[in-house]
């Protein structure tokens, strides 16, 4: 069984229209639709935003529904200038950007020094989704992310970011909390990211609201073939 997670209502509706022998669950206060797509058996959930909501998640993926990998769909902001809106990244590494450890062990925040917060996506899947990503002629970068509990506009956050994740390449509220629990699980996963806005370019808001229904919709339908693939 393959577990989805999305975060938002409109990335849910995009996939779930992808589903067939469609089974509506009740769990924890949360539905979770069971089904398949591409003949996969999967359940797809849709989160909630931010951190705790996904890792609540897609623990109870695992440990409810007997999830054995887990794909993470969504958007996500895009933090280099050679970006574009509705580019696609495949994250190989995330962890927190607001995750700061500094005052007890004088340790800045960076992907080296987060020993236990920085987690890996299974390099077979993030290959199989790069693959077929590339085949929908999408502009498509494998590369780091970084999440925390904010949607990031304000300068001085994308500053942070910039100087102590330099490598990161998009940024979100969900990645990194599914990576940590999946890795507590060894459960392979991989996330992929339609960029709905590129935070460090001006009219971010107007990108946003214009380009983050189209992100999720393109994410579904590579989500329809990266299945064929797994």
């Amino acid at each position: 069984m393959i577990g989805i997670i999305v975060a938002m209502a409109k990335e849910r509706d995009a996939i779930q229209k992808l589903l067939n022998d469609v089974k509506e669950v009740s769990y924890g206060h949360q539905n979770y639709y069971l089904g398949n797509i591409s003949g996969k058996d999967v359940v797809l959930s849709e989160s909630g935003v931010g951190k705790v909501a996904a890792a609540i998640t897609t623990t109870r993926l695992i440990e409810h529904f007997g999830c054995d990998k887990i794909i993470n769909i969504g958007t996500a902001g895009g933090l280099k200038e050679y970006e574009n809106v509705l580019d696609i990244v495949v994250v190989d590494k995330s962890t927190y950007h607001d995750w700061d450890n500094e005052t007890v062990n004088g340790e800045p925040r960076s992907y080296e020094t987060q020993n236990g917060y920085v987690f890996d996506s299974d390099k077979t899947l993030v290959e199989k989704a790069k693959e077929t990503v590339e085949q929908f002629g999408a502009q498509t970068f494998v590369g780091h992310i970084v999440s925390g509990d904010t949607f990031v506009q304000q300068d001085a956050v994308v500053s942070m970011i910039q100087k102590n994740f330099p490598e990161a390449v998009a940024c979100d509220m969900e990645s990194a909390s599914v990576g940590h629990a999946c890795s507590l699980y060894d459960v392979p996963f991989v996330i992929i990211r339609s960029l709905s806005d590129i935070v460090i370019k001006e009219g971010n808001e107007l990108d946003y609201e214009q380009y983050v229904y189209l992100a999720a919709d393109r994410a579904a339908r590579f989500t329809e073939s990266f299945l064929k693939k797994i």
